[in-house]
Formats: C-alpha cells, sequence, structure tokens
C-alpha cells in the first residue's frame, strides 16, 4: 500500500474506495505543473505582445504625425510656389507694360518734339529730349500767358454772370426736373424746376450778378423772386418765406436775397429753384453742378444755349474794358 494512493468517494449508496499508483500521482502533479508552466509562459508572451503592439501604435501615430506636418509643409511650399508663379507672371507683364509704355512715351515724344520743330536726335538719351521739349513748352506757354490771362478773366465774367453753384443749402432735392405727379394735385405734369429740400428759414443767396425784377406773392409759387441776369439769363425763387431784397434791386452774387418758405402750394419747406434762358426753362442741376473747374463742360451739356454768341459777347467787353 506504500506506492498507492486510495481515493474514497462517497454517496447515498455508499462509500468506494479507489487506489491510483504513485506514478500516476507524479504524472498527474507533473501535467499540472507543466500547465501551470505555460499558463504562465502564455500569459508573460502575450503581456509581451500587448508591450510590442502598444509600441507598434505609438510609432505609428508618430509616423501619421510626422505625415500630417509633410503635407502641411508640402501644402506651404505649394502655396508660396503659386505665389512666386503669379508674382512672376505680374511682373512679366509689368515688363511688358513698361516696354509697351516707353515706347508709347517715344512715339508721343517724338509727335511732341515734331509739333515744336525740334527735331529728334536719336544720339541724345531720352530724358535729354524730354527736357529739351520741356523747354520748347514752356517757352511757347509764356508767349500764350497774355492770352491765357484773358481766358481767365472771361471765366471770371461768366460766372459772375451766368447762375452757377447752389443758392441754397439743402439736404437733398425732392423733386426734379421734369414730368412728375405732383406732390400736392396728384396729376401729371411738368417740373420746370428743382426742389430744394431745406429747413424754413434758410437763407438763399444770388447764383449770379442781376437784378430783382419781382419779389412778390404769386398763385401756387406763394412768395416769387424773379433775378434778371446777363445774357439772357433769369432765375426763379417759389415757396418763400420772406424776401431779403425788393423790386429793382440790383444783388452782386453771393449777396442775400430771401428765406426758405412753405408757401402757396407746397406739402413743405423747400425751395423751387428754376434758371430760363429767353424765357425758356433749364434743368438747374447742370448749373448747380458749375463752377471753375469744369467751366468748359457745361456748354457741351445744355445745347439750348448759344454759348458762342455769350462767349464773343464777354471777349467784346473784356476788349472794350481793357482799350479804357
Amino acid at each position: 500500500m506504500k506506492n498507492r494512493l486510495i481515493i474514497t468517494i462517497s454517496d447515498v449508496h455508499g462509500s468506494k474506495q479507489y487506489s491510483v499508483h504513485e506514478i500516476i500521482k507524479k504524472v498527474i502533479a507533473g501535467a499540472i505543473l507543466l500547465l501551470i508552466t505555460i499558463a504562465f509562459a502564455t500569459y508573460l508572451y502575450i503581456n509581451f505582445l500587448n508591450n510590442r503592439v502598444s509600441k507598434l501604435n505609438e510609432q505609428t501615430l508618430e509616423f501619421q504625425n510626422e505625415i500630417v506636418k509633410l503635407e502641411k509643409t508640402s501644402a506651404t511650399y505649394k502655396h508660396k510656389n503659386d505665389i512666386l508663379e503669379k508674382q512672376n507672371v505680374q511682373l512679366t507683364h509689368l515688363i511688358q507694360e513698361n516696354s509697351d509704355k516707353l515706347l508709347s512715351v517715344n512715339e508721343k515724344l517724338e509727335e511732341v518734339e515734331e509739333m515744336i520743330g525740334y527735331g529728334p536726335d536719336l544720339n541724345v538719351s531720352v530724358q535729354d529730349r524730354v527736357e529739351n521739349a520741356r523747354e520748347k513748352v514752356v517757352q511757347a506757354i509764356k508767349e500764350e500767358v497774355e492770352q491765357e490771362h484773358i481766358s481767365s478773366i472771361q471765366k471770371a465774367l461768366l460766372l459772375n454772370s451766368i447762375p452757377n453753384g447752389k443758392p441754397v443749402k439743402y439736404t437733398r432735392i425732392s423733386s426734379k426736373y421734369g414730368y412728375r405727379t405732383h406732390p400736392v394735385t396728384k396729376k401729371q405734369s411738368f417740373h420746370p424746376a428743382l426742389d430744394l429740400k431745406a429747413n424754413r428759414g434758410t437763407p438763399v443767396y444770388a447764383p449770379a450778378s442781376g437784378v430783382v425784377i419781382l419779389a412778390k406773392r404769386k398763385g401756387a409759387y406763394g412768395n416769387l423772386l424773379l433775378l434778371d441776369h446777363s445774357f439772357g439769363f433769369k432765375t426763379a425763387y417759389g415757396h418763400l418765406s420772406k424776401f431779403a431784397v425788393k423790386s429793382g434791386d440790383f444783388v452782386s452774387k453771393g449777396d442775400l436775397i430771401a428765406y426758405v418758405g412753405s408757401t402757396g402750394r407746397s406739402t413743405g419747406p423747400h425751395l423751387h429753384y428754376e434758371v430760363r434762358y429767353l424765357d425758356k426753362w433749364l434743368n438747374p442741376k447742370s448749373f448747380i453742378q458749375w463752377d471753375l473747374e469744369n467751366i468748359n463742360d457745361i456748354s457741351d451739356r445744355i445745347t439750348q444755349v448759344d454759348w458762342k454768341s455769350i462767349h464773343k459777347q464777354t471777349q467784346d467787353i473784356i476788349t472794350l474794358s481793357t482799350q479804357q
């Protein structure tokens, strides 16, 4: 019995004994130890694999970050390359434009030299040619100074005699020149003026020198002022609150003549402003925008006026004044 292992199993029916040889016992113990060893080795190997996978994942993440950085760097260099290509194209166009401009300048310079009777010298630089042409032009201008001075006097006479500029400080044009639906009668009718919106009592000034030929109340106009200017021009001012001048007074350009009101057929304070030429209505807007800087433009826009005759009259006036 020394080398045997006795195993007793009991149940409701009784007990039974079984004997196991000692060798079998050792085999079972060895098998158990082997299983424990395999399990432990498997655990270590799995743990090793997990660590390896974790390191591989970290390396993969690092590689992905590096790829993202490289993609950003590549995009940055691509953007810079696109900018450089655009700049290169712009510089190429600029060089071409400057070359064309230089060629154009040279052609125009030759035209100027031909006009002033100065033949181009191909052995002289463009800068020297420009300087020589400039001296010739300056000399020509000096010779015309006296005539230009007369033209300036003529312009001043026109601006003093013919209505120009704003007769009142207004906020907006409430009704334009031309056909419209009347704000009171609601009927379609021709409006021969500009309605300039302004507060009641706003001063009204003469847009040119002239004589007051009417200053009284007149029907739908309310208080109406009429100025007679030179060369066939007249201006009318309606709906005034009161007059600052009377019939027969002479006024100079810029003099106070009346105050804005809402008399007559009117829906609110404003200046009804008319410009007439030989008793025909003209659009006042062109005359309001007319000043010394664009004095030559008005003849192109207002063809109803005989500007040629007016210019001749002003020249005759200047000539007579210089002879006295």
